[in-house]
């Protein structure tokens, strides 16, 4: 049986209901359809222009974050143009210039001040600026994936390139009614955070 499973847009959680299932139950994930894999988190003033500060939201990937920068505008100009040809980064500054915080400045490989009408560039790549290693798929009371001392509740790990054709069959630890889905961010530093979904969610169970 494959259970489909939708989630709504904002915290990734959801508990459905099911027919009495034993400990002797497998799941294991068959398919998901997630947002894209977050790239970077936001940056709290990562432009200024005139004393008017730009804050950078998150973004899932450099596409996206062209798309933010290039949509910048200060009064009725337009704060910089922006390309990205999949590994070249280049932003021009517009008729002012532009300060751009430290932190983001080091991601994109730019000097912190960018000169009116001055064009930058760098090699981007999402592999190597990603904050973000996967998604964990988490169900409550199922015996996930063991790490080093005991096993979680993760039953499989969603990267940046969707290839799920590793995921593995796990048991649960004993009878549910019912199953408890938890979408989870994994940072490439090991940090494990809930994680909010911009739109809505869905991924297949297999159940045997």
């Amino acid at each position: 049986m494959i259970l489909d499973i939708v989630g709504a847009i904002g915290k990734a959680a959801v508990e459905v209901p099911v027919r009495a299932l034993s400990g002797a139950t497998s799941l294991r994930l068959k398919y998901f359809h997630l947002p894209d894999l977050p790239l970077l988190d936001a940056f709290t003033g990562g432009f200024t222009v005139n004393e008017e500060v730009f804050d950078i939201p998150a973004v899932s990937s450099v596409e996206e974050l062209v798309y933010h920068l290039d949509s910048l505008v200060t009064g009725l100009n337009r704060v910089c143009y922006v390309w990205f040809d999949g590994n070249e980064f280049t932003i021009c500054a517009g008729t002012n210039a532009i300060t751009v915080s430290a932190a983001f400045a080091a991601v994109l490989k730019l000097p912190t001040t960018l000169a009116a009408n001055t064009c930058y560039s760098a090699s981007l790549y999402e592999s190597k600026i990603s904050l973000y290693s996967h998604y964990a798929v988490a169900v409550k009371h199922c015996r996930g994936m063991w790490d080093g001392s005991e096993y979680d509740e993760v039953i499989a790990k969603v990267r940046r390139n969707n290839d799920i054709s590793s995921a593995h069959t796990h048991y649960l630890r004993g009878p549910v009614e019912s199953l408890e889905v938890r979408i989870l961010t994994v940072a490439r530093d090991g940090t494990i955070a809930e994680y909010t979904a911009p739109e809505i969610w869905s991924i297949g169970l297999e159940i045997v």
